[in-house]
């Protein structure tokens, strides 16, 4: 009985020694793709600078509805952390004289009012997209219904059939 335990346990070692082997031979013979600017160097084109910008540039994924709701929401926190931040760098001035209480005081109003003004902007932009894509919800939540009670046959028998009297 040990022996057959050894003997399969030695199998197992051999297989996945032989497997690791493998494995780092083919590490060492991959070798990177040359950069498409060195490819096209041997052909008899011109260079063209329009065709090495556009090998250059990585394509961008357009932004879905949630996407930019997150950015909304992102540039909310944002507004309030830099109003914060202004806040007390004015605080700072005030305490270290640099500007009277007067002028903190106008500074700290002008701050609040802009990022009130920017926040509501924010929050409105977030709010009409989110409505948005709720009634969209909506409208392709109905259309589903329409769909399944569309396809749906209802067999109604007639009042003098065999089969009403069953």
């Amino acid at each position: 009985m040990k022996l057959r335990t050894l003997l399969f346990a030695l199998a197992i070692l051999g297989t996945v020694l032989h497997s690791a082997a493998a494995q780092a031979k083919n590490k060492t013979a991959q070798v990177d793709a040359p950069p498409p600017e060195l490819v096209l160097s041997g052909t008899s084109m011109q260079s063209n600078e329009a065709l090495t910008d556009v090998i250059a540039r990585k394509p961008e994924i357009p932004l879905g509805p949630q996407d930019i709701l997150k950015a909304y929401e992102i540039a909310m926190s944002m507004v309030a952390d830099k109003t914060s931040a202004d806040f007390s760098v004015i605080v700072q001035a005030q305490q270290t004289n640099q500007i009277t209480r007067e002028q903190a005081e106008y500074f700290l109003l002008q701050s609040y009012q802009m990022a009130m003004m920017q926040y509501q902007v924010l929050s409105a932009l977030h709010d009409v997209l989110k409505h948005d894509i709720d009634e969209a919800a909506g409208q392709q939540a109905r259309q589903s219904l329409k769909t399944t009670s569309a396809d749906t046959v209802l067999v109604v028998p007639f009042t003098g059939s065999v089969s009403a009297y069953r």
